[in-house]
């Protein structure tokens, strides 16, 4: 046995054993019961956020979805904040403002666009709820998610819950497919973390924040969903993923549209963690470290891993030519093959993240894309029972 094969397999049993390992475990702490008060006559009055900038193709959708809502009409309020959109968003909003008197909506404008947390912060001004729902635009509920996931806001240990994103065209291409199979493992995760304590991975489908825990939307990291859950558990309060808290959303059918969404969601996590790990170090992180040095570690280090084992891989393939082969064997099983693609995808982007965080550059390739939603359609989101 070489030098070059012991290294290889160590570097291979640090980068595939312990994000395995992670898994299994917090899937095995996921199927416990949950350790909550919840209370299903909890009604407190909420404000739903939904901001926009261009949604004219979808807003119709949008607001047609929250109309089916069932949940007292007199507790609920809408803000919908727009960021200076040039399209027909503002005309359409109004419009269906007039229809539809009884839904209780305002619209707030920014005269520029500068970000979503700071858009959110503007809406929050004008928000009377005792609890805060945020969503975005292209994002869709069943009528009964409120109910669903309220109920666990009334133990006063939580102070914000996130439902679980279910994709409406999982098998429309590969790209689909390999999101659809890499969602289903983080959800594990996530709900191992929450019902362990909790998971600040929060996502802008659907989340719901306690006002008392919410001053404002982070915008420090310019991540608005998982920076604010963090902040939160500052406060010592839990946040939570409620599975059964289903919201619907379409995701891009192309590499290229997929990769625009990993490399802003991989930018912000790595901010995120390496918060964390500055709290960790000043011993004020409030998050267990069981939960909080495995995330860092997938985040921050196992990227770097994944650098040296590529090229430990590289070198014993130059030596051992029959490894080749070997992995060459790996890929014709396709649920391995997937997911060997998208972990070395995610932990690609991850690293290119942490450089741009280290030279202090922004990490973008692409300008964002519409993709997802030109695949949303009337007949797709009633197929699903959304409208």
């Amino acid at each position: 046995m070489t030098d070059i094969l012991i290294v290889w397999s160590v570097l291979c049993s640090i980068f595939i054993g312990f994000p395995s390992l992670y898994h299994l475990y917090m899937r095995r702490v996921a199927s416990r019961p949950w350790k909550l008060k919840t209370d299903k006559t909890y009604s407190p009055a909420i404000t739903i956020l939904v901001p926009t900038y261009n949604e004219a193709d979808v807003i119709d959708l949008k607001l047609e979805n929250l109309s089916k809502l069932r949940y007292p009409r007199n507790l609920t309020q809408i803000i919908l904040i727009d960021s200076g959109s040039t399209d027909k968003t503002l005309e359409k909003i109004l419009e269906f403002s007039k229809i539809h008197p009884e839904m209780n909506i305002k619209l707030v404008k920014e005269e520029e666009r500068r970000g979503k947390s700071r858009a959110l912060n503007l809406a929050l001004k004008y928000a009377t709820g005792e609890v805060i729902v945020v969503s975005d635009a292209d994002c869709f509920w069943f009528p009964d998610i409120l109910e669903k996931s309220l109920p666990y806001l009334a133990d006063q240990t939580v102070g914000a819950v996130v439902g679980r994103e279910v994709i409406l065209n999982p098998n429309r291409t590969w790209v689909t497919k390999n999101e659809a199979l890499y969602r289903d493992l983080m959800t594990g995760i996530r709900l191992g973390e929450s019902k362990f304590y909790a998971t600040i991975i929060f996502e802008g489908g659907y989340s719901a924040y306690k006002r008392a825990f919410l001053e404002e939307f982070d915008s420090e990291t310019g991540c608005d969903d998982t920076g604010t859950a963090l902040n939160v558990v500052q406060k010592n309060a839990r946040t939570i993923l409620i599975p059964e808290a289903t919201f619907f959303t379409a995701f891009p059918t192309t590499w290229k549209g997929k990769i625009v969404i990993k490399v802003r969601r991989a930018s912000q996590l790595v901010q995120i963690w390496t918060k964390c790990l500055t709290y960790l170090l000043k011993n004020q992180l409030m998050l267990p470290k069981r939960i909080a040095v495995s995330e860092m570690f997938l985040h921050i280090f196992n990227p770097i891993i994944f650098a040296f084992l590529t090229l430990a891989t590289f070198l014993l393939v130059l030596q051992h030519p029959i490894f080749l082969l070997a992995f060459l064997c790996i890929l014709v099983i396709p649920k391995t093959r997937n997911l060997l693609i998208e972990t070395l995808q995610n932990n690609v982007i991850l690293l290119g993240a942490l450089f741009s965080l280290i030279l202090k550059r922004r990490f973008i390739i692409w300008n964002k894309t519409n993709e997802s939603r030109q695949e949303l359609t009337r007949d797709l989101l009633a197929s699903h029972n959304l409208l």
